[in-house]
Parts: structure tokens; sequence; C-alpha cells
């Protein structure tokens, strides 16, 4: 048996592997903000995209990111979705995500996408597909770096919801 020493490092997720699913399904769901299903759900929609938001710093998997998200929320909380009348809820949902987005790309020098191709490029995405490709890398994550699962779980939770509401 090898010294503990001598074992590899684990291969924990790269930011490249979780973030474009992650960031796609933020943009899925701004995709259909201010859509529910149903006028009783858009109080719920109003929770449930606070709650998503506000757990996002608790299970993304890197130390740095996480950091950066809670700061993003210091500066653009997502509570001030209280106090959008639910007929801007869709411009204003995908206006925080897209620029919450814009931020991350400049800050690690990735290209500025087009705010124009949204719908284009995420309206008809499925999010179960996206889910499954994410799902793997936050797990790995929770079981190497010692993210607590609950947070991720909760989220699962709140992004389980807010597809209901979509009906998606």
């Amino acid at each position: 048996m090898p010294c503990s020493c001598q074992k590899p490092e684990p291969d924990y997720p790269e930011s490249d592997h979780w973030g474009p699913p992650l960031w796609s399904i933020m943009h899925i769901l701004a995709e259909r903000g201010g859509r529910a299903v149903t006028p009783l759900y858009q109080e719920d929609e109003k929770r449930q995209w606070i709650s998503l938001i506000q757990l996002l710093p608790k299970m993304i998997p890197c130390p740095m990111c996480r950091q950066h998200c809670e700061e993003w929320l210091l500066v653009r909380p997502i509570t001030d979705l209280k106090n959008v009348a639910y007929s801007d809820y869709y411009s204003w949902l995908t206006t925080w995500v897209y620029d919450f987005h814009e931020n991350v790309n400049a800050r690690t020098d990735k290209p500025s996408f087009d705010k124009s191709l949204l719908a284009a490029t995420y309206g008809r995405l499925s999010i179960k597909g996206t889910l499954q490709v994410l799902k793997p890398h936050i797990e790995t994550a929770i079981r190497l770096t010692g993210l607590t699962i609950l947070p991720w779980n909760k989220w699962l939770v709140h992004l389980k919801m807010l597809s209901s509401i979509y009906g998606i």
C-alpha cells in the first residue's frame, strides 16, 4: 500500500466543466421568466428565483467563483426582484443573468456574448438534459472538496419548482 502522499491528486472539476451547464440552466430559466403557467404562481416564481440565486455561492465548486458570486450578489442583489412588476420579470431576469455572466466573462478573459442571441440560444434548450451534464461535476466536487450536499439539494429543489412553474 503506497503512502498517501504518493497517491495521485483527485481530479477536481474545473470551472470549464461545470460553468457552461450552470450558466445554460440560469439562461434557460431566465428565458422563461415572467411566464408562469398560471397567475397563481407569480409570487412563487419570485420566491423560487430569489432562493435559487441566493444558494449559488454555497454550491459553486470553485472557492474564487463562490467569492465572486457573493460579491456580485452584494452589488446586484436578486432580492431587488421583489420590487419588479410582473410584466417586467422577463426583461429583468434575462438582463440580471446576462450581466452576471458578462461580468464573469470579462473577468476570465472570455469573449462577450451578444445579448440579442439569448432567446435563440437558450429559449429551446432542455433543463433536464443540461442538468444531466451539470450534476456529475457538482457531485464530484461535493465528494472531493468538502462542499456540503445540502445547498446543492436545496438548489435542485428550487430548480425543479421553477421548472414546474414554467411547465418545463
